[in-house]
C-alpha cells in the first residue's frame, strides 16, 4: 500500500511575505476607494444609472398610460377611478424621483475643491431627501472616513472643506457633530421644472 507524503508546512517566511501580500493590496485598494477622482467617477456612474432607471420607468409608464387610452377610446369607455388614480400616483411618484435626482445634483455642484465635493458626497449618501440611505455623517466620523490614518494634513483639508461650506450655507453642523445639508440658496423653480433635456 503507497503512503502519501506528508504535505510540506509552509514556511514562516512564506507565510509573513503572503500575509504582507495581503495587506499591501488591501492598503492599496483602500487608497483607491478615496482618491478623488475614484469616487469622482463613482458618483457619476450612479448619477447615469439613476437617469436611466428614471428614464425606463417613465418610458414604461408613458407606454402603459398609452395603452389605456387607446383601450378606452376603442370602446367609448372612460377611464375607471381606480386606474386614473393609480396612473396619477405613479406619475406623482415619477416626478418626485426626478426632483430628488435634480437637488442632489444641484447639492453636489456646490463643491468648489476635491475636498469639498467627497465632503457633499458623503453628507448627500445620508441624507434621504437627496436619495441617500446611508446613516447621517458625524464630524468626527467625516474626518475618520475621507483621512484614514490621522493625516493631519489630510484631516486639517477634510476640515477647512466642512468648514467653508458651512459658511456658505451648504451644510450645518449642529453642537452635537451630525454634519447635515443645510438650507441652501437653490431656486425652487429650477428644482421644480421638468427636465427638458433631449432623450440619448
Amino acid at each position: 500500500m503507497l503512503r502519501r507524503k506528508p504535505m510540506p508546512e509552509p514556511d514562516d517566511a512564506q507565510t509573513e511575505d503572503t500575509g504582507g501580500l495581503r495587506g499591501a493590496a488591501r492598503r492599496l485598494g483602500e487608497r483607491a476607494r478615496q482618491d478623488p477622482r475614484v469616487q469622482q467617477a463613482a458618483e457619476s456612474l450612479r448619477g447615469r444609472r439613476e437617469e436611466l432607471r428614471a428614464s425606463g420607468r417613465e418610458r414604461a409608464d408613458a407606454r402603459l398610460e398609452a395603452l389605456i387610452e387607446a383601450r378606452r377610446e376603442r370602446r367609448g369607455e372612460t377611464t375607471p377611478p381606480e386606474v386614473a388614480g393609480l396612473l396619477e400616483a405613479r406619475r406623482r411618484e415619477r416626478e418626485a424621483h426626478a426632483r430628488q435626482l435634480r437637488e442632489r445634483a444641484a447639492f453636489l455642484e456646490q463643491a468648489t475643491s476635491p475636498e469639498e465635493s467627497r465632503v457633499l458626497r458623503r453628507v448627500a449618501s445620508g441624507t434621504p431627501r437627496l436619495g441617500g440611505e446611508d446613516p447621517e455623517p458625524r464630524y468626527t466620523e467625516l474626518l475618520d472616513t475621507l483621512a484614514p490614518g490621522g493625516d493631519p494634513a489630510r484631516e486639517m483639508a477634510v476640515h477647512r472643506a466642512v468648514w467653508a461650506l458651512a459658511e456658505r450655507r451648504v451644510l450645518a453642523v449642529s453642537p452635537h457633530g451630525a454634519v447635515r445639508a443645510g438650507p441652501q440658496t437653490l431656486d425652487p423653480k429650477t428644482l421644480d421644472a421638468p427636465d427638458t433635456r433631449p432623450p440619448e
